[in-house]
């Protein structure tokens, strides 16, 4: 356990996940060394004021102790990953776990499609192509462990399960939201 903590820690606090079903050797690695020792894991990082979280196919840490200002950046962030998560299924429904695309089928889609160039646009608004646009938007999802590029080749991307936890957090507003509509 103790000779992947560091690259563990290194992985997850910068807000990245690590999944199941990765293709990257290392991370899939570190995924099988925390499920076969979660325990050990969760006790050490927690004394690091880490909580170690598991999902469905994925790690992720989340803190202990929330202060105003982090609480703030969360609901920030959250914010854009609704509006990423908008744009993904707007491009293509199916867009989840095991989904896999190509940045350049993105781009084409964008330049035919108004309303996806629209939400493009309100995405990364500092981009000033729809180029700039979906490297970072692919920039986005790899850094955070969402997706995984499968085909340097042809720049073929595979979603990772770690996306669930985007979709489960949107997910938890509609419900919300339904709940409150049928009070009304």
């Amino acid at each position: 356990m103790r000779a992947n903590t560091q690259r563990i820690y290194e992985l997850l606090s910068k807000g990245a996940f690590l999944s199941v079903d990765s293709t990257d050797l290392e991370v899939k690695h570190l995924y099988d060394d925390i499920e076969e020792n979660f325990t050990d894991y969760e006790v050490y990082f927690l004394e690091l004021g880490l909580r170690l979280e598991a999902g469905d196919g994925y790690y992720y840490f989340s803190r202990t102790q929330e202060g105003k200002l982090n609480i703030e950046q969360k609901l920030q962030s959250f914010a854009m990953w609704v509006d990423i998560l908008d744009f993904l299924k707007t491009y293509e429904i199916a867009f989840s776990t095991g989904f896999q695309f190509r940045s350049t089928h993105i781009l084409e889609r964008i330049n035919l499609d108004v309303e996806l160039r629209d939400k493009a646009r309100k995405l990364f608004r500092k981009q000033n192509t729809n180029q700039e646009i979906v490297d970072k938007l692919i920039s986005e999802l790899t850094g955070m462990g969402f997706a995984e590029i499968v085909n340097e080749e042809d720049g073929t991307y595979k979603v990772t399960a770690a996306f669930r936890y985007a979709e489960e957090l949107v997910n938890l507003i509609t419900i919300y939201n339904e709940e409150e509509i049928q009070e009304v």
